[in-house]
Formats: structure tokens, C-alpha cells, sequence
């Protein structure tokens, strides 16, 4: 066994040792090349016409595989706080670099994208020790105000990837200046001149306080910039206001101006809309005084008119309890047939009583035939809502209940409120082509705020139909009738009053209270069922077949009770109200259905230093 284990040990020793080298990773690739700052001194020079003469000395510590080349950003503009720099020149040692694209060694490329120049530099593959020197002169880098001007210098940006080991930073102020107040800072924390940590700066001042030097107290980590600041009395040099401070000046006021102005559209739109509302869409008041609850309708208005006034829409339920009443006046009657439901029109052919929008539905409803199934209407009747809905905004009018048809003046507030937000998106993406990116608030507030009240008038035109005044004594009479109806056990002993199950059962549903109005008569044995209705029991119509259904309006046997009806059917009264119930919801859903698209289906029916500038150069630093 021993002899074994020793075999198998030189065996798998071998192939382990294998495994191991082929995995090792390759020595070359192991190697990285990285470089730190040995040091990165800045000396800035004001000139007297207020440019900046900058050189950067590098001495860089190059280990690994060589290095070939470094590159330089520097943003310009409002980005950088300067107008552009110009005169660039790269040395190394006495070698100066020529401007070529070639990215031959000895040579620099000078390349702008937008508002920053990128500077790449090219030499001979290095290693160890090397310093590199470019230096250029910035326009209009000085900012210049009332209270003074100054210099604010990211001498060394934030975007640099190594440790600067040690850094000097020195300013030369022109004959005759001298500083009102400096600071050196690192790790700049918050835009602005409020933030940065200047107790890692040491700063030194010439006795005639024109030079200025400021020397870092331990390295500089990556990531971390190091600015300087010194401010001098304004007017001691021709200084002019460069144009990007300009700009930036004009672009504060606008984009102050904008931001007044959108605070001012979001607060005035949405009054302007409610002054609207309460001035065009509020009804009157009349200061007519009408009782908690009216036991009997106060006019001859049709149920769906009654529910289309209340609350001024032409919904499902006006149409059904429509229905309802023409049946309950003998024009049709509702036969259930196995799963489905069976419209059939009756021998009463007198229109003379009927009211345009009563004779559209019907025709909607049979067109040439006698008779109809729910399911054969089902995608078939949608297209013929509007015009139906048309009908009873005019019933409306013509009673002198509205002025206007309140769909009319909803889809008018509601063209508006989409054309002030069309408005608004053009005004906003309008805006920021044409405006400067530092101008966006000029564009963005007054969009905003006008999308705002754009939305506010979608919303108010849901509320913008307005009753007459006789219209809406009319509605607050006719919701006292309601009232009575939603307690009507508390007003009447419903025993008493089984007929006027039948005969309110239109406004019933008009009202939205079909469910509770059937829910409570089906418990009172005496109610008679309507003479409208045939349910199906034990597979067949109660006490008549489908061709009794045609006769006259209701037919020649007399009309059945749910007390008679519950001893020959299955289930029961309340069977018989669920039947009736589930007919009421399941015309209301079919009869608004719409075609299925590819994508959906169904459809509906209806809804310290002055000023506030940020530091200028920056940019980025690196090595390659």
C-alpha cells in the first residue's frame, strides 16, 4: 500500500509541476509600466495687457515597460475660465519639439475639441527620470471686477492618475501691483471659491509683493488639484473683461430671468386656469333650496338624459338604462338564452313618442332585423357611440339645460391644454439648439411652467361643462330623486311598493345604483318580475317561448311575480336577480367593446474673495 501511494506521488508531482508553469503568468505581461511626480512646478506671469504667461516644468519617474509620450487638456471658455491659449511651445532639456502630426519623437500636436485643447507631446522611449516643459500664454484668463481682479489658477488639475510628490507654484505680478489677498488650496471640495483645504500650502510673498509662491506641504495625491488665488486692485492694469466672463455675466442674468419667469408661469398658469374654471366652468349659483330627497322623477326627462345631466357625460350607463326604458315601454324585450342575452323588438312601431337619440339607439341596436344577440353586437356597436352621445349632448341643449354640448367644450379646453404643452416642448427643445448650454434655465423654467399649466388645463376641461341655471336646479332636484331611491327602505315599506321596481329601475341604473336596486326587491317575494324580462330556467324562458317574446309589449299572459316565479325556478329570488344583474353589466361591456389591436385589445367608452467664478486652466494631465 506505502509502495503504492509512493507511486502515485511521482506521478502526480510531475503533472502538478505542469499544470503550474503552464498557468504562470508570463513575466512580460506581469510587467506594468506606472509613474509617479517627483515634481510639477507652475510658474504663472501677468503680463500688463492681462494675459497669463504659464510654464509647467514636469519631472516625472518612469518604471516598467518605457514611455513614449504624455498629453495635456486644458478647457477654455466659460469651462476654464479663459478666452484660449496661444504661443504653446514643449521642451525637454535644450530639445524643443516641433508641431507635427506625424507622432514622431521631438514632436507635439495640437488638436481642439469643443471647448478644450488637447496637447500631445511624443519622445524617445523612456525610462527613470525625465522632465518635460510646455509652456503657453492664456487670453482673457484673468477674471475682472469692481471689487477686484484676480487670478484663480488650477495650476495643477484633478484629472491626474499619480502622486505628485512636491509641487511650487509662483505668480509674477506686473511693476507696481501688489496683492490685496491670496490663498493656495488642495483637494478642492465644492465648486466656487468657498471650498478646498489650504493648510497643506505654504505661501510665501516677496518683500515688494509682486511675487507670490506657494509650495505643497506633502504629496498630492491623484485625483486631488491644486488651485491658486490672488486678488489685486481693479484698475491698476488695462485689464479688458475677457469674453467668456462677458458671456457668463449675460448668461447669469438670463438664466435669472428664466428661472423668475417659470416660478412665475407655474404659480400664474394654474390660477389662470381656475379664474377660468371659476368664471366659465363653475355652474350658477341659484339659491334655490330643494328637499333631502324627491319620492318620484321631477320631469318626463328620459333616464339617460337624467344620468347624462348629472354628471355631463353620455357614459354606458345612460346608454343601458336607455334601453331599459324603452323595453320598460314596450319597444323590446331582454330574453336570456343560455349564455347569452336576446334582444327582440316588439309590434310597437309608434315613433311619435320617441326622442331622436331613443330612435338612433334602437336602429343601432336591430338595423333591419327583428331580433339580435348580445354576442352578435359585440365589436359591432362602438361605432355608433358617437354619434348616439351627440344626440343626447343635444337632448341636453334643446331643454335648456347647457348652453353647449359638454363634450364640445371638454375636447376644446382639452385641444388647448395639448397645444400648450406642444408649445412648451417647443419652446424647450427649441431653446437648448438655439441657447448656450450655460443659458439651459432660460429654456428650461418657462417649458416647465408652461408644461405645467398645460396639464392644468387638461384637467380642468374634464370640469369645464357648465349647466344652465335651469339645468342645474334640475340636477340637484333630479339627485334628491337619487337620494330617495339609494334609502328608499328607509322612506317607504318596500312590500308596498313592488311596482316601482319595474318603473325605476332605468333610473336605477342611470343613477349607478342598478345592483342595490335590484339587490334589495329581490327580497320581497311580492315584487312583480318585469314584463320585459323572460330568464331561462330548467333550459327554457319562464312562461314564454322565444316567439312570445314578439307579442305586443310584455305579451297577453299575465305578467308572472318573483313570488310565483321562485317556486318553478332553480335557485331561487336571488337567482333571478343575479341573471338580471349579470344581463345589465354584460350589455354595458359588450356594447362599448372595441376590435383587439395587434398590440392591445378591448376599448372604452367615456377621460472671502469677491465674486462667485470658479477656477480657470485645469483640464487633465498624462503619460503613455
Amino acid at each position: 500500500m506505502k509502495n503504492k501511494t509512493l507511486k502515485l506521488r511521482y506521478i502526480l508531482l510531475p503533472l502538478l509541476l505542469l499544470v503550474l508553469f503552464t498557468l504562470r503568468p508570463d513575466v512580460s505581461q506581469a510587467q506594468s509600466k506606472s509613474f509617479v511626480w517627483d515634481k510639477y512646478d507652475v510658474v504663472i506671469t501677468l503680463l500688463p495687457n492681462g494675459e497669463m504667461r504659464v510654464e509647467e516644468t514636469q519631472t516625472l519617474n518612469f518604471s516598467g515597460a518605457p514611455f513614449s509620450y504624455g498629453f495635456a487638456t486644458i478647457p477654455t471658455g466659460s469651462t476654464g475660465n479663459n478666452d484660449g491659449i496661444k504661443d504653446l511651445t514643449v521642451r525637454e532639456g535644450d530639445l524643443t519639439y516641433v508641431e507635427s502630426s506625424s507622432n514622431a519623437p521631438g514632436t507635439f500636436e495640437l488638436s481642439r475639441e469643443g471647448d478644450e485643447i488637447r496637447i500631445d507631446w511624443y519622445f524617445e522611449p523612456a525610462l527613470g527620470q525625465r522632465t518635460y516643459t510646455f509652456s503657453y500664454t492664456v487670453e482673457g484668463g484673468v477674471i475682472v471686477e469692481d471689487a477686484g481682479d484676480q487670478i484663480f489658477w488650477k495650476a495643477i488639475p484633478a484629472d491626474h492618475p499619480a502622486y505628485v510628490n512636491n509641487s511650487t507654484v509662483t505668480i509674477h505680478l506686473p511693476e507696481g501691483v501688489k496683492p490685496q489677498q491670496y490663498t493656495g488650496t488642495t483637494d478642492y471640495l465644492v465648486a466656487g471659491y468657498a471650498g478646498g483645504d489650504s493648510s497643506q500650502v505654504q505661501t510665501f510673498v516677496s518683500d515688494d509683493g509682486r511675487i507670490i509662491t506657494y509650495q505643497l506641504l506633502q504629496p498630492l495625491p491623484p485625483g486631488a488639484p491644486f488651485e491658486v488665488r490672488v486678488q489685486f486692485p481693479h484698475g491698476l492694469l488695462d485689464i479688458p473683461v475677457a469674453r467668456w466672463q462677458t458671456l457668463q455675466q449675460r448668461q447669469d442674468v438670463f438664466n435669472l430671468m428664466g428661472l423668475v419667469l417659470g416660478i412665475f408661469l407655474a404659480i400664474a398658469g394654474p390660477l389662470v386656469v381656475l379664474a377660468l374654471w371659476y368664471s366659465k366652468g363653475r355652474d350658477p349659483q341659484t339659491g334655490v333650496v330643494v328637499p333631502e330627497y324627491i319620492n318620484e322623477p321631477t320631469s318626463d326627462l328620459p333616464p339617460g338624459i337624467v344620468g347624462t345631466l348629472i354628471d355631463e357625460k353620455a357614459d354606458m350607463r345612460d346608454v343601458v338604462s336607455t334601453i331599459i326604458d324603452l323595453a320598460r315601454r314596450g319597444y323590446l324585450t331582454i330574453q336570456e338564452d343560455g349564455k347569452d342575452h336576446l334582444f327582440v323588438r316588439t309590434d310597437k312601431k309608434e315613433m311619435e313618442g320617441l326622442r331622436p337619440f331613443e330612435i338612433k339607439l334602437l336602429q343601432s341596436l336591430f338595423g333591419s332585423k327583428q331580433e339580435r344577440s348580445l354576442k352578435s353586437l359585440r365589436y359591432k356597436f362602438h361605432d355608433k357611440l358617437p354619434a348616439l352621445r351627440k344626440l343626447m349632448y343635444r337632448e341636453l341643449e334643446e331643454n335648456g339645460l347647457v348652453n353647449k354640448s359638454p363634450e364640445t367644450v371638454r375636447q376644446g379646453y382639452t385641444a388647448l391644454g395639448i397645444g400648450v404643452i406642444v408649445l412648451a416642448g417647443i419652446a424647450f427643445f427649441g431653446g437648448i439648439l438655439i441657447l448656450p448650454e450655460e443659458m439651459f434655465l432660460l429654456a428650461f423654467c418657462p417649458a416647465i411652467a408652461m408644461a405645467i399649466s398645460g396639464a392644468a388645463l387638461l384637467i380642468a376641461a374634464r370640469h369645464m361643462p357648465r349647466k344652465t341655471e335651469k339645468g342645474v336646479i334640475a340636477a340637484e332636484q333630479w339627485l334628491a330623486f337619487k337620494n330617495y331611491l339609494q334609502r328608499i327602505e328607509a322612506y317607504e315599506n318596500l312590500a308596498d311598493v313592488g311596482d316601482i321596481f319595474e318603473k325605476y329601475l332605468p333610473y336605477a341604473t342611470a343613477f349607478g345604483l342598478d345592483r342595490t336596486w335590484i339587490r334589495k326587491f329581490a327580497k320581497v317575494e311580492t315584487t312583480p318580475v318585469p314584463t320585459w324580462y323572460y330568464p331561462v330556467f330548467m333550459g327554457r324562458a319562464y312562461g314564454h317561448g322565444r316567439t312570445a317574446t314578439a307579442s305586443g309589449s310584455g305579451g297577453a299572459m299575465p305578467a308572472p311575480t318573483l313570488e310565483g316565479m321562485s317556486q318553478g325556478m332553480a335557485g331561487g329570488l336571488e337567482s333571478m336577480s343575479t341573471g338580471l344583474t349579470r344581463m345589465l353589466n354584460s350589455t354595458a361591456t359588450t356594447l362599448k367593446s372595441t376590435p383587439p389591436s395587434k398590440s392591445s385589445s378591448g376599448g372604452g367608452f367615456s377621460g472671502g474673495f469677491s465674486g462667485g467664478f470658479s477656477s480657470g486652466g485645469g483640464g487633465s494631465r498624462g503619460f503613455g
